[in-house]
């Protein structure tokens, strides 16, 4: 009887040791999956209301690596699709009522005939990108450089009609802009094109490589 006892104690720390390991190996796969910040092709927008941020899935364009462009984040589904450095699965209507969720507040101060001379306002914006390999996040600042060593002051524009009527796709410029419902307050628009005063660049050594998934983070700064 206690050889018997023995056997099924064994048995029992046995099934023990294979429920703990199962339990480790889906840790696992959560951490692997934990760059992309709940984020997928199918389902690529995520709100969390509490901490205050929006989650966009993207995908990275290498050839801005050696093209020069005002445009961060574009719709894949806009006029614009294929010239921004990154590619979103989310439209800017929904990337609109996404921050409006968490409490972000739209500047609305840009026109066609003011944004020549005029930054964009709206409430501050931080911005963080994750991709497979880069689980603590790389601030745009660190992965987009300026030629003159300025940052990026991403705001929410708004300009949510505007996007609707020029249909551009546009959810992040790089200048202030009255279409993209983000942009960035530290230029005008035109600064990049037009009077070429500044230049952006990604840097490779901190992006990932073409066309791998990013998780685009925008939380109220």
């Amino acid at each position: 009887m206690n050889n018997l006892k023995k056997l099924l104690l064994v048995f029992v720390i046995a099934c023990l040791m294979v429920t703990g390991c199962a339990k480790g190996n889906n840790k696992g796969t959560d951490s692997e999956a934990s760059p992309m910040q709940g984020v997928s092709e199918s389902s690529p927008l995520a709100v969390d209301k509490e901490k205050k941020t929006v989650t966009l899935y993207t995908t990275f364009n290498g050839k801005f690596l050696t093209e020069p462009t005002r445009h961060l984040v574009i719709y894949n589904k806009g006029k614009l699709a294929d010239m921004s450095v990154f590619s979103s699965y989310v439209s800017p209507e929904d990337f609109h009522k996404a921050l409006e969720d968490i409490g972000a507040k739209p500047g609305d101060n840009m026109t066609p005939d003011n944004a020549s001379k005029t930054l964009t306002e709206g409430m501050p914006l931080k911005v963080t990108l994750y991709w497979a390999g880069n689980e603590n996040g790389t601030d745009v600042n660190d992965a987009i450089v300026d030629s003159n060593g300025k940052k990026i002051d991403m705001k929410f524009s708004g300009n949510l009609q505007n996007s609707k009527d020029f249909n551009t796709g546009c959810i992040s410029c790089l200048d202030s802009c009255f279409v993209g419902i983000t942009s960035n307050a530290t230029y005008p628009l035109g600064a990049i094109e037009e009077t070429k005063e500044v230049e952006f660049k990604p840097d490779a050594e901190k992006l990932p490589k073409d066309k791998e998934p990013v998780a685009i983070v925008y939380s109220i700064d």
